[in-house]
């Protein structure tokens, strides 16, 4: 079964005042992070979604690029663009590019709830939801068409309309922080001084 692994890197990151998927962490961009935890699970192609603006600022990565015509559209749109863009792709593991704990065993132990029963497989902690850090089918294509001709962007109503596996993970699993604005990487702080 071939799976793709796909970051989505086109926001506008206007809470944040820059782009913060170049913002560096423990040494890489952020963006890398998500990349090296796909690449590690071996999942091909792996796929940039960005806009025309933001490519150049990427390093000089071996992914295949969506580029957004009509860019900060947000994630689901950018995510049926993906999944029609791929005809030969069963799954696609799309990631968020601003998650600086991402990292490979989750992508491996999210992976090993493939099932063929299953549309969308998303991590969950206790009642929130994680739809920038999980796993999409095919099948979930005509119903992401059906909303973008309907206008609806939202996420939630995607997953409420297919047929979720949601994995639960402890609240305190610190993959899902992600970094919106300047001072969520306080998070970070207090997690490696929890650490130490």
């Amino acid at each position: 079964m071939n799976v793709a692994g796909v970051i989505l890197a086109g926001g506008q990151s206007s809470r944040y005042g820059q782009p913060k998927m170049f913002e560096t962490f423990a040494g890489l961009p952020l963006y890398k992070h998500s990349l090296n935890a796909l690449q590690e699970n071996q999942l091909a192609p792996l796929v940039i979604a960005t806009n025309a603006s933001l490519q150049p600022r990427f390093g000089p990565e071996n992914v295949q690029w969506i580029i957004e015509q009509q860019p900060h559209q947000g994630p689901l749109f950018a995510l049926y663009h993906i999944l029609a863009a791929f005809p030969e792709v069963e799954w696609f593991f799309v990631i968020a590019s601003d998650m600086p704990y991402m990292n490979a065993p989750f992508i491996e132990e999210m992976l090993g709830n493939i099932n063929d029963s299953y549309d969308a497989i998303v991590p969950k902690q206790n009642s929130r939801y994680q739809p920038l850090a999980a796993l999409y089918r095919r099948t979930a294509l005509p119903l992401a068409k059906q909303l973008m001709e309907q206008n609806k962007r939202s996420m939630k109503v995607l997953l409420d309309q297919l047929r979720v596996c949601y994995v639960p993970f402890n609240e305190d699993c610190p993959t899902f922080i992600n970094i919106n604005a300047q001072h969520d990487w306080l998070q970070t702080v207090t997690k490696e001084s929890n650490n130490e």
